[in-house]
């Protein structure tokens, strides 16, 4: 039996190929406009990573709003600067 239905196949290099941008599309950290289509294309045909991003939004959206103190400024540079000290050793 052959059933067509209007929704293309995902299939699971789909899948690996938009976690690969899942996050930074979340954070609204992606700049390309061919990946933003495309993730939002698998999203729009794959319920799995679809749920997953909704997830990961949940998350960081409750993570937003905690009231947790933010790191202090130019921890990321400090932080950043050791990292490169470790690899030049």
């Amino acid at each position: 039996m052959n059933n067509k239905s209007d929704k293309p196949e995902v299939t699971d290099s789909d899948c690996l190929q938009a976690f690969d941008h899942l996050y930074a599309y979340i954070n609204g950290e992606l700049s390309d406009p061919r990946s933003v289509a495309m993730i939002e294309h698998h999203l729009s045909h794959c319920r799995s990573c679809y749920s997953r991003a909704q997830m990961e939004r949940e998350i960081n959206d409750r993570l937003k709003n905690s009231g947790q103190p933010k790191p202090p400024p130019g921890l990321k540079s400090r932080l950043d600067k050791l990292i490169d000290e470790f690899e030049d050793e």
